[in-house]
C-alpha cells in the first residue's frame, strides 16, 4: 500500500483507517449474511484455532511495526542530540580562534537555520534539503582549511574535523529515519490481516446477523485505534510527539563571545 496517506493530518489518517475498515467490514457482513455464498460459508467449519492463529499474526505484525516506529524515533532523537552537540563543540572551539572563528560560526548558523527552516519541514514529507547539504559542505570546507590559513595547531584542527564529521554522520542518520523504510509492505500486511480477522470473526456468528455485525464493528474499532496510534508516529519528526529542533536552535542562539 502506498505510504502517502501517512503524511496526512492525524485526524485525516483516522478517517482513512475508519473508511478502510468500514468498507471491508460492510462487504464481509454482506457476504456472510446476505449473499448467495452464505450457505456455503455456513458449511465451512472454522474453529477457535483458526481465529487465534490469524489474530495472533495481526497482533505480531502490529507489535513489530510499533517496535520499528519506536526504534526510529529513538534513533532520530539520538541523531539530533549528536548533531547539536557537535555543532556546539564547533561553536565553542571557534570562539578560541582570533582569526577565522567568526567565519566558522557564521557558516554554522547558516547551516542551522537551513536545517530548522527548510529541512525540518522537508523531513515531515520524508525528504531532505539540498540547501542544508550545501551549507554543511561549506562548514566542512572552512574547517578543513583552518591550518594553512590560521595557523591552528594539529590537535585543534583534528578535533574540529572530528566534530564536523560527527555533524555529517548525525545528519545522515537523522535523514535515514524518514527516507529509508525497510518495512515498506508492513502496512499492507496489517490491513490485509485485519480484514482477514474481520472475516474469521464473522464466521463465528453466521446464524445471528446482529451478532455478526457487532463483532465485526467492535474488532474494527479496536484495530483502527491501535493502528492509528502507530500511524501518527510513523515519522519521528511528524505528529504530536515529533522530535523537535529546539537543541539546534539553542546552538544558533549562542552569543559570539
Amino acid at each position: 500500500m502506498f505510504r502517502f496517506w501517512l503524511q496526512f493530518h492525524p485526524l485525516l489518517i483516522l478517517c482513512v483507517m475508519i473508511g478502510v475498515f468500514t468498507v471491508s467490514g460492510a462487504v464481509i457482513h454482506w457476504l456472510q449474511c446476505y449473499s448467495r455464498w452464505r450457505e456455503r460459508l455456513a458449511n465451512a467449519a472454522l474453529g477457535l484455532p483458526t481465529f487465534v492463529s490469524i489474530s495472533t499474526l495481526f497482533a505480531l505484525f502490529a507489535a513489530f511495526l510499533l517496535a520499528d516506529t519506536m526504534e526510529r524515533h529513538m534513533t532520530a532523537q539520538r541523531a539530533v542530540d549528536m548533531e547539536a552537540g557537535a555543532l556546539l563543540g564547533l561553536m565553542v572551539g571557534s570562539a578560541s580562534m582570533e582569526e577565522g572563528g567568526q567565519e566558522i560560526r557564521t557558516a554554522i548558523r547558516d547551516y542551522g537555520r537551513l536545517v530548522v527552516d527548510e529541512e525540518w519541514p522537508a523531513m515531515r514529507k520524508e525528504q531532505a534539503s539540498a540547501s542544508a547539504a550545501q551549507a554543511l559542505l561549506a562548514v566542512m570546507r572552512i574547517v578543513s582549511d583552518l591550518p594553512p590559513r590560521e595557523g591552528v595547531s594539529t590537535a585543534v584542527h583534528g578535533h574540529m574535523l572530528s566534530l564536523s564529521q560527527q555533524v555529517v554522520d548525525a545528519r545522515a542518520s537523522r535523514l535515514a529515519t524518514v527516507t529509508t523504510h525497510f518495512q515498506s509492505f508492513s502496512w499492507t500486511a496489517l490491513f490485509l490481516l485485519g480484514m482477514l480477522t474481520q472475516f474469521v470473526l464473522g464466521m463465528g456468528f453466521l446464524e445471528r446477523v446482529a451478532s455478526n455485525r457487532t463483532v465485526i464493528v467492535l474488532f474494527s474499532l479496536a484495530a483502527v485505534i491501535a493502528l492509528w496510534l502507530i500511524a501518527i508516529q510513523d515519522n519521528p519528526f511528524r505528529g504530536p510527539r515529533g522530535v523537535s529542533a529546539e537543541q539546534i536552535l539553542s546552538v544558533l542562539e549562542m552569543p559570539d563571545s
